[in-house]
């Protein structure tokens, strides 16, 4: 990082009237100096979920949102793909519109295909670490505060889990403090700047290995084929804690022998079937609003048994408002 003189940075602060959201670094010669905070708090990354049973592939649709209380623009984002089963990292039928560097990413990594809304302002793909990311080829590009992008898309074969993500900051605001001072030979010393101590990180949905084991079944049903007819990822228990005034993310595994046409969903008893979209084999990830007193979620729909006969599961998933 290029070096300051204090008396310039100072100069350079007052000139274009950084409030005093900042944070003080100090260099090798003794001298201070003040950058702003790189504050992306309230940034959010919302993906919906949906399912092409003909290709079998289920399609991530993200869009980044940077609040106006941003004070700098958002950068990039990424998500933790990774996987524990080796599979080959390319995959022809799915959709991608980016330029892929060579591989780098664990063979354990998730396959997905890649989309950005414009390969000329955005540039995505994967890390080491196994994760999937984007981000803005120039700081103009950046989601700047009060502004949203859409059309970031993975498409993979792998169904719906909750997985960690990161959203973080441009460092700009830094670049035109020190690209308008003259060097002096002063570094850093630590803790020097770092932009991905204002990165914000959080969960989103995204692609997952979910093994039977881990899906919670509903509970109720006999046999335990009939159970099976609707699964969650989200949540794990027919009756969950939540924070009151919120919202949150259901998860439904779907089995592969439902009839859709059956298929019913009340929430505290009003229908809102229409929000989701059951597929045999497919999954959906529905947002549910809680209020501030017990909130009712009920699914269900039949299916077929391996002995040709019909069952019927009938889930009711219950939320506590804390």
């Amino acid at each position: 990082m290029k070096p300051l003189r204090l008396l310039c940075v100072l100069l350079t602060l007052t000139a274009v009237g950084v409030s005093a959201q900042t944070t003080r670094y100090t260099l090798s010669d003794g001298t201070t100096v003040d950058l702003p905070d790189l504050t992306i708090t309230g940034s959010t990354l919302d993906c919906t979920v949906t399912y092409d049973a003909a290709r079998g592939v289920f399609r991530y649709a993200y869009t980044l949102a940077a609040p106006g209380t941003n004070r700098v623009p958002v950068q990039a984002f990424k998500i933790d793909i990774s996987g524990t089963t080796t599979r080959p990292q390319t995959d022809s039928a799915l959709t991608e519109n980016i330029v892929r560097a060579p591989a780098i990413q664990p063979a354990t990594t998730i396959p997905v295909g890649i989309t950005v809304p414009d390969p000329s302002h955005w540039r995505a793909g994967l890390s080491r670490g196994g994760m999937v990311f984007a981000s803005a080829r120039k700081s103009l590009m950046a989601v700047a505060p009060g502004a949203a992008a859409s059309g970031f898309v993975l498409e993979s074969r792998l169904p719906p889990g909750v997985r960690k993500a990161e959203i973080s900051p441009s460092r700009q605001p830094w670049l035109d403090i020190i690209n308008a001072t003259p060097e002096t030979g002063a570094e850093f010393v630590e803790p020097h700047p770092d932009e991905q101590k204002f990165a914000i990180t959080t969960t989103v949905i995204g692609p997952a290995e979910v093994n039977d084991a881990a899906l919670y079944s509903g509970g109720g049903q006999q046999p335990a084929e009939v159970n099976k007819f609707l699964r969650y990822a989200a949540p794990l228990d027919n009756r969950n804690k939540v924070p009151a005034s919120s919202t949150y993310t259901v998860i439904v595994y779907y089995g592969i022998t439902i009839n859709p046409a059956t298929f019913a969903a009340t929430l505290d008893g009003a229908n809102i079937s229409s929000r989701f979209h059951p597929v045999p084999g497919g999954a959906d990830v529905v947002n549910i609003a809680i209020g501030t007193s017990t909130t009712k979620l009920h699914l269900s729909v039949d299916g077929t048994k391996a002995s040709g006969g019909k069952g019927t599961d009938s889930d009711t998933l219950t939320f506590l408002p804390q």
